[in-house]
């Protein structure tokens, strides 16, 4: 597991790849190394290296007998017997071997055909094309910059700055951030763009174009045909492909199962203990906290008889590790737990393993969200205004007289971030790069609610700042079951009822758990994951002290007013002593933000 590094530029750039090197180190027990072509203009990363005296010596995953080169990050599940009929020769057992021998015999579209959580970087020598990709899901995250001068792809956005790229916010960034309305392609920095999530982006000649690399994407759930089947033969079949895709991700070693309360995570590490006598599980313990689960999970892992470990966590360790854990998140986040996530991960590390099988994905397809049963209970008609959130919203929610309710949760505290922007952007209204699909490709309103979210926090905080990246902070692999490519394909063509019904979420779910483990019992419905200790005054002060050091160094904060955000804090240091919900999303905010300043020096 490693991190991926690639450009190609002319000889007159001024880019620092030996230091965007080290800025990704930790990304894995591996570091990421750099290759040059005959023409020494294109380098790109691998995840076999030694470092040397301050020298960096390569193996790259050269081709033996065609111009092509790669580098993988993630884990790919496909059977090599396929390839091998078609003649390929393996020489090893890696997922880079794998993926390059299949674009020798099929060419880039061989990523269509890949099972796994991945992004990667192929390059040939000959058309002097190089490719990026992520799986569809966009498990693993992939960043590119593109100029007159240079183009650049690295894992982390931070390898980008340190390799020269401009450390400018991004204003529609943190406009669109306001709202939670962050599309898949966009990120802090001015420039720099994540690689849609199933998507080729493909650069030669200094030319640059993306294009799907498959037909259906899990992100559009109406495009899935309808499955004629029982209710019955639906709950087996998904049993069944449910336990291929946990057993596919048990490797031959010891491994984490992310355990809370809940059937998500209850089941994977049912399952798992079955499949393997290798499965340890972890959890966070809130010591007398309402929202504590630690010892329901506990109890849980000693009925399935397997070794659990908790993690006790007080308000000091969430704060403590904040800081930390926005750096490697690179982003900004509404609460606390990227910090719970980051130091569960770190003791997962320091137990010996290196794996994790996570629970992403399940509340996604399977309607486990409140405002999805909301949206199915009692559906709003057309909500949107005069000034659409994003281009096509309008268009779109005509067509289904529908508004999500998400969108108008999106607009609570609006108006409050509105009126601590700084006198430059206090009216300016920046766009997000969401772009809402034609009503042929979204025909269902809980269709649209799935798209929404599947496009916005899914993907910016979800997955990566709540996932790869707490995770592979402290070098762990998460692999993800329910984002199985068949799995979620299964689950997109049944109908909504065998998903939520009369207001029983992820039904089949819960029912095939009863089917498969009835001497187990796990609760109906579950604590939310957050870290509820942040509701308190005490990281309000913390913020304020934070913002006071940056104020004294004259430094900006993104398009907000220093002076107006510290006042604002200030009065509710001293008229509350606890925070209300929506006040603790604009404490994390802006420690996020500021954070984010504090590490890359953006300037607005």
């Amino acid at each position: 597991m490693c991190g991926i590094l690639a450009a190609q530029y002319s000889k007159t750039s001024s880019l620092n790849l030996p230091q965007a090197l080290v800025s990704m180190k930790h990304r894995g027990p591996d570091q990421t190394g750099l290759y040059s072509d005959k023409n020494h203009n294109t380098y790109i990363g691998h995840n076999r290296l030694a470092i040397n005296g301050g020298k960096i010596a390569t193996q790259p995953m050269l081709s033996d007998n065609t111009p092509w080169i790669i580098s993988v990050n993630g884990e790919i599940y496909n059977d090599r017997e396929k390839l091998k009929a078609k003649g390929a020769v393996f020489q090893t057992n890696s997922d880079s071997e794998y993926v390059l021998k299949g674009i020798e015999l099929f060419g880039i579209s061989f990523v269509a055909s890949l099972d796994g959580e991945f992004s990667l970087c192929t390059y040939n020598r000959e058309s002097n094309r190089l490719y990026l990709a992520r799986d569809r899901n966009g498990s693993k995250p992939l960043y590119y910059y593109h100029n007159d001068d240079y183009f650049i792809a690295a894992s982390e956005i931070k390898a980008l700055l340190s390799a020269g790229v401009p450390a400018v916010w991004n204003k529609h960034y943190l406009v669109a951030k306001e709202r939670f309305l962050v599309g898949a392609k966009e990120t802090f920095v001015k420039g720099v763009f994540s690689v849609p999530p199933g998507h080729i982006v493909e650069h030669t000649n200094n030319e640059l174009k993306s294009y799907p690399f498959c037909e259906q994407s899990p992100f559009n759930p109406d495009l899935f045909e309808p499955c004629d089947i029982s209710y019955e033969q639906a709950t087996q079949e998904f049993s069944q492909q449910f336990e291929q895709a946990v057993n596919k991700r048990i490797p031959q070693e010891r491994f984490a199962c992310y355990l809370s309360s809940g059937i998500d995570s209850s089941y994977i590490s049912a399952l798992s203990a079955r499949l393997s006598d290798k499965a340890e599980s972890f959890s966070i313990g809130f010591p007398n906290n309402p929202l504590d689960e630690s010892l329901a999970a506990e109890k849980f892992a000693k009925q399935i008889g397997i070794k659990h470990h908790t993690l006790p966590l007080e308000h000091n360790d969430l704060i403590g590790s904040f800081e930390k854990s926005i750096y490697h998140a690179e982003s900004i986040v509404p609460n606390l737990n990227v910090a719970a996530k980051y130091l569960l991960s770190r003791k997962v590390k320091e137990s010996g393993i290196r794996i994790a099988l996570t629970g992403e994905g399940a509340d996604e397809s399977l309607l486990g969200y409140q405002f999805f049963q909301y949206d199915l209970s009692s559906p709003l008609t057309q909500q949107s205004g005069p000034t659409p959130l994003f281009e096509g919203q309008a268009t779109l929610e005509t067509a289904l007289n529908f508004t999500p309710s998400a969108t108008i949760s999106a607009k609570s505290n609006a108006q409050l971030f509105k009126s601590l922007r700084s006198a430059d952007f206090s009216e300016a209204c920046y766009t997000t790069h969401l772009v809402a699909p034609h009503s042929d490709i979204v025909t269902s309103s809980i269709g649209y609610s799935q798209w929404l979210h599947y496009n916005t926090v899914y993907q910016d905080y979800n997955l990566l700042a709540l996932g790869d990246k707490t995770e592979l902070a402290n070098s762990i692999e998460g692999r993800q079951p329910f984002l199985d490519n068949s799995l979620v394909a299964f689950i997109h063509s049944l109908p909504t009822a065998f998903k939520y019904y009369n207001g029983k979420n992820k039904r089949i779910l819960r029912d095939a758990f009863t089917v498969n483990f009835p001497h187990l019992h796990v609760e109906q419905i579950k604590k939310p994951f957050l870290a509820p200790t942040n509701l308190t005054k005490n990281i309000t002060l913390y913020l304020l002290d934070e913002l006071h050091e940056l104020s004294n160094r004259e430094s900006q904060l993104g398009i907000y007013d220093i002076d107006k955000v510290i006042a604002f804090f200030e009065s509710v240091v001293k008229n509350q002593t606890q925070l209300d919900f929506s006040e603790d999303i604009v404490v994390c905010h802006f420690l996020s933000i500021l954070f984010l300043q504090k590490h890359f020096n953006l300037e607005a």
